[in-house]
């Protein structure tokens, strides 16, 4: 699906809300609502950078106690699932 060159961004469709700290999301093109929790709202946030994998594994572990290993294939899983529901997107490698 991707590859550890590839950027993340929001979707422009996904229409997002801060309720208590967290992330509510509404994908309009599906009709999908989320709430994501601390963890997926903080990589939302990152996204506006434009991070590759890595670069979100960085920021998750300044934040959190985890492993390299457990970080990457946590926010892989994560990614693939927002690409999924069209709340993130790919940036295509130049």
């Amino acid at each position: 699906m991707f590859d550890a060159l590839s950027r993340f961004k929001q979707h422009h469709k996904a229409v997002c809300s801060e309720l208590d700290g967290e992330v509510a999301l509404f994908q309009s093109d599906t009709c999908d609502y989320l709430v994501l929790n601390e963890t997926g709202s903080l990589i939302w946030r990152a996204l506006g950078s434009r991070p590759t994998l890595d670069e979100l594994c960085i920021q998750l572990q300044q934040e959190y106690n985890v492993t390299p290993e457990e970080c990457t294939a946590s926010t892989q899983a994560w990614l693939e699932v927002a690409v999924q529901k069209k709340v993130v997107v790919v940036i295509p490698n130049d």
